[in-house]
């Protein structure tokens, strides 16, 4: 790993991956927004959002603060060697180190609630789930709420932890090391356990087995977050050691690995949900092919029989009206989009 800290400069590199990450966690947030609002079972019915969605879009907004507040760091010498830095740029890059580490531990940390809620739309799980799930991500949230405030509280006066120029003293760099590898490793076992538990219960819902593999892997994908957690916790022996002797260098690369865990875990609570932007896409496609193969037929037939081709496609576009067809005799017309996308009624 002595290879990684070869970058001159890892504040660009955060800039461009964070970013990066954020336009694709956006865009699929923002589809998804589009299939909730929009395309729902049942002609004549708009969508609704949920708590899950809202939720969602409040963890996108830090998202988007993180990125913001990473570019504002690269900008004043985060991500460059302290040597290189004049004496009034390092006090600036270490206050903003501060306060974009105080923020980007949310970022990662948050979305754990947008999949707990997008399984309560999903699975309708009883109470003892629901007080198991939401301790597990409150026990999580002390953490990170703890680990943000020591980030300024580690040094007495608070400046001294950016401005070593004036009088003051802070606890030793352990003590946040200590702090960083107990979040890292329990953030690392939710994204893992909130990728693993529900597959079970997934695979018992009453709708097609090919719309629960896909509900169940794009779930399941979110343990890519625990991934990226375990890599940090590899890493996180060297970034403490430099950053005692360099404290401006290696933080946006841990920039970049925490915005990449907050983007994986919001973007696959988001993938189920868009199933039928999918089956309009298909349905667009199939009846474009339907249409070309039979040019006898009019535009407005080819169009109107769409819906019968497929399982479960669109039945009928028409200027801003998009209503959807449950059609099909096979018993196979759901797809990914199969799980409550409104709160279903109690019976």
């Amino acid at each position: 790993m002595v290879a990684l800290w070869q970058a001159d400069n890892y504040g660009v590199q955060a800039d461009w991956a964070c970013w990066t990450l954020f336009v694709f966690t956006c865009v699929t947030v923002v589809l998804r927004v589009i299939c909730r609002t929009y395309f729902a079972h049942g002609e004549g019915r708009l969508g609704s959002l949920g708590a899950d969605d809202y939720i969602t879009i409040f963890c996108v907004a830090i998202l988007l603060l993180t990125c913001i507040l990473v570019s504002i760091g690269s900008h004043h010498g985060l991500g460059r060697h302290m040597a290189s830095l004049d004496p009034p740029d390092i006090v600036q890059a270490l206050k903003w180190n501060a306060i974009i580490s105080s923020i980007l531990i949310w970022s990662f940390s948050l979305p754990k609630f947008a999949i707990i809620a997008i399984l309560k739309r999903i699975l309708d799980y009883g109470r003892k789930t629901t007080i198991v799930f939401w301790a597990l991500a409150l026990s999580s949230q002390a953490c990170i709420l703890a680990t943000s405030v020591w980030w300024f509280k580690q040094c007495t006066p608070v400046e001294y932890g950016w401005d070593r120029s004036i009088d003051g003293y802070c606890a030793p760099v352990k003590v946040m090391a200590d702090l960083g590898y107990f979040t890292s490793a329990y953030s690392a076992f939710l994204d893992l356990f909130f990728a693993l538990y529900p597959i079970p219960l997934i695979m018992r819902l009453n709708m097609p087995f090919k719309s629960r593999m896909a509900v169940s892997i794009a779930l399941g994908l979110s343990g890519l977050a625990c991934i990226v957690s375990i890599y940090k916790l590899a890493i996180f022996g060297q970034v403490f050691e430099i950053l005692e002797q360099d404290p401006t260098y290696p933080v946006p690369y841990l920039d970049i690995l925490g915005v990449a865990e907050g983007s994986i875990l919001l973007i696959c609570a988001s993938i189920p949900t868009l199933g039928p932007l999918f089956r309009f896409a298909r349905g667009t496609l199939t009846g474009r092919s339907g249409s070309r193969s039979m040019p006898s037929q009019s535009g407005e037939n080819s169009q109107g029989r769409s819906g019968g081709i497929g399982n479960g496609s669109w039945g009928k576009v028409g200027g801003d009206n998009l209503e959807f067809g449950e059609g099909g005799s096979t018993g196979m017309a759901s797809s990914v989009d199969d799980i409550p996308l409104v709160p279903p009624s109690k019976h």
